[in-house]
């Protein structure tokens, strides 16, 4: 996952994104409220962690209105209060570093889930496979199938394939990562930009279906 911490003044950003990071996920911290704003707007980040002080209201209403299906957390605050809406947790100082990995744990899990449930159609060769969406990641879409279909059609090759993904249409390069008899193949789609940006805008921005 993707993590934007904004944390001003400094709070948690040192020992958050620290945290984070040795768990493998990937963070940036900025304390200016217009990078902040630039940064969500790529639509690359999975979740924004904010600071105890909150974050400005241009900044706060930006995120309602621009990217209401982003996670929001609020940490560090002095009292624990109940998530709400787009707010997903609020963890109250000190700041624990298990519940800050759970949350995101949680919140990782719930977004592969809801990816699962998306429409997706392969299109190769004039054939609609079928599949499902395991993963984005950056440019890369990471598909799950039958491993007898996808290796009919792929085999150990890559070709351009085009993915037809919550009705958007989009084309790239498809290899198989793993396609063995029996289930748990997998097909990895780098996406042709900016095909991949205009499927995390919308993912960001509508509401996914219930899985």
């Amino acid at each position: 996952m993707n993590i934007l911490i904004y944390d001003t003044p400094p709070g948690i950003a040192y020992f958050a994104a620290s945290v984070l990071r040795r768990r493998g996920f990937r963070v940036a911290v900025t304390k200016d409220p217009e990078e902040a704003r630039l940064r969500i707007d790529t639509a690359l980040f999975d979740a924004v962690i904010l600071g105890p002080s909150g974050a400005p209201r241009s900044l706060a209403d930006f995120i309602e209105q621009e990217f209401p299906r982003l996670p929001v957390i609020l940490a560090g605050v002095p009292a624990e209060r109940p998530p709400s809406g787009q707010l997903a947790a609020v963890l109250p100082a000190p700041l624990s570093a298990e519940r800050l990995i759970s949350t995101l744990r949680f919140l990782e899990r719930r977004r592969r889930e809801r990816l699962a449930g998306l429409p997706v159609s392969l299109l190769q060769e004039g054939i609609a496979l079928s599949c499902r969406l395991a993963d984005l990641d950056g440019n890369t879409l990471m598909l799950a199938g039958e491993s007898d279909e996808l290796q009919r059609h792929f085999g150990g090759d890559s070709r351009r394939v085009r993915v037809s993904v919550l009705g958007l249409s989009l084309e790239g390069v498809a290899a198989p990562d793993r396609c063995v008899s029996g289930p748990g193949c997998r097909l990895n789609v780098q996406l042709d930009p900016p095909g991949a940006g205009e499927l995390l805008r919308r993912l960001r921005k509508e509401p996914l279906p219930s899985s």
